[in-house]
């Protein structure tokens, strides 16, 4: 009988099941989302009356970013290197302090030209801040991580960069759709908003500046602007305010993301980063899975 050869270092049948992308999907949508939901769900009971009202949702942040990460080392079994500490507290300033310019901008240039007209401030809503950041956190973190740290990084993996941008900007906006007074250039907006933080992925190959544009944009519209979020019912910021003119350029009832002015705002700002990624190699070629870039340290470096 002839000795049969086996090969030690093929990968088992298992392996090669979890190797397929879409089962990777899966495997981390489900990790992240049961995570980050059981945690805010928990916390919300027990800190009912007890605790500030904040704690569920920066809990449920932390606990999607425990649950991706633990899916990167056992499923992937490799350093989570997206999560990396290292550079972090930069990327993250950089990101909340770029939301909160971009939104400037926006409200600024209707303030110019008499479309949004400020009636005055609103020093009561000072002590809902810290809730309402706690809130945009977990909206910002959890979105982030399943539309940019799982969608885009795992279809990239097999399309390439373009087609992953293309694909989870697209969702992106599609999963926008449900607010409030959506129409097409609401749609199309959230579409350029999901590339724009895409492209911030790509800048720096990390979660944490994309993560803190959207924070940062989310909590200064919302909650110092007052303005409508996606559709979302509106809450009263520390400036108080009033838009007239055309929806195309108010927004309407979906809010200031339906203006064509977010629409270049966002459009310019994703150019740019997006230019920033293809000048510095961070792209992959459509099944090009071991050019993938490594991680960029700090945004600093990644966006100046």
């Amino acid at each position: 009988m002839n000795p049969v050869s086996v090969d030690a270092g093929a990968p088992s049948g298992i392996r090669r099941v979890l190797d397929l992308t879409i089962v990777r999907i899966v495997l981390a949508l489900f990790t992240t989302a049961l995570a980050g939901g059981l945690a805010q769900a928990l916390v919300g009971e027990v800190a009912h009356r007890r605790f500030h009202a904040g704690w569920p949702d920066a809990c449920g942040a932390l606990a999607a970013l425990a649950g991706y990460a633990l899916y990167v080392r056992v499923v992937e079994q490799r350093a989570v290197a997206e999560l990396g500490w290292r550079g972090a507290v930069a990327e993250i300033a950089a990101g909340l302090a770029g939301g909160a310019a971009l939104v400037g901008a926006v409200v600024g240039s209707l303030v110019l030209v008499s479309i949004y007209r400020i009636d005055g401030v609103n020093a009561a809503a000072a002590s809902g801040l810290v809730a309402g950041f706690a809130q945009m956190m977990f909206v910002g973190v959890f979105e982030e991580l399943l539309m940019r740290a799982v969608l885009f990084r795992l279809l990239e993996r097999s399309l390439g960069s373009w087609a992953a941008l293309v694909i989870s900007s697209l969702l992106f906006g599609l999963a926008h759709l449900p607010g409030n007074g959506a129409g097409t250039l609401a749609l199309v907006i959230a579409i350029v908003a999901g590339a724009f933080f895409g492209a911030a992925w790509l800048a720096t190959r990390r979660l944490w500046l994309c993560a803190a544009l959207h924070v940062g944009w989310n909590f200064t519209l919302g909650h110092v602007f007052s303005a409508a979020v996606s559709g979302h019912e509106r809450t009263p910021g520390l400036v108080e305010g009033h838009l007239q003119g055309p929806d195309w350029v108010t927004g309407g009832a979906y809010g200031l993301e339906a203006s064509v002015l977010t629409l270049a705002f966002l459009a310019a700002a994703g150019t740019w980063l997006l230019a920033h990624a293809i000048s510095h190699g961070h792209l992959v070629a459509w099944r090009s899975r071991a050019a993938t870039p490594r991680p960029v340290v700090a945004a600093t470096r990644a966006v100046g």
